[in-house]
């Protein structure tokens, strides 16, 4: 009985612990390209967004707001989460591109190095 309750516990400790690629997608090539942004500052963006907005609070969903609303989003929390200019504008772009993206492109494959 204590092998399955350790088990059980076990996988659910494991499966609780993601990397956030499964709900803060992955930027590929061809979003990239859409976007305008270049490859680098998107991944910084997303590395960032997962990184920093999360000592705060839990990750917004990106899609439960316009693309026009998250570059005052970010600027709100910049102070408060010490962001450089750079770096809040590498978080928009990152999250403005996942939220304009058309839906034919698929923003969850990596981008290419």
């Amino acid at each position: 009985m204590k092998s399955i309750r350790f088990t059980l516990t076990a996988f659910v400790l494991l499966t609780g612990c993601q990397t956030g690629s499964d709900i803060v997608p992955l930027i590929t090539a061809e979003a990239a390209r859409h976007s305008g942004q270049s490859a680098s500052t998107l991944r910084e963006g997303r590395f960032l967004f997962v990184r920093r907005c999360i000592e705060c609070h839990a990750l917004p969903v990106v899609s439960h707001r316009r693309a026009e609303d998250w570059p005052d989003i970010v600027a709100s929390m910049s102070a408060r989460a010490d962001l450089k200019p750079a770096e809040g504008d590498a978080i928009i772009a990152y999250v403005v591109t996942l939220r304009r993206l058309p839906q034919r492109i698929s923003p969850i494959r990596r981008v290419q190095q």
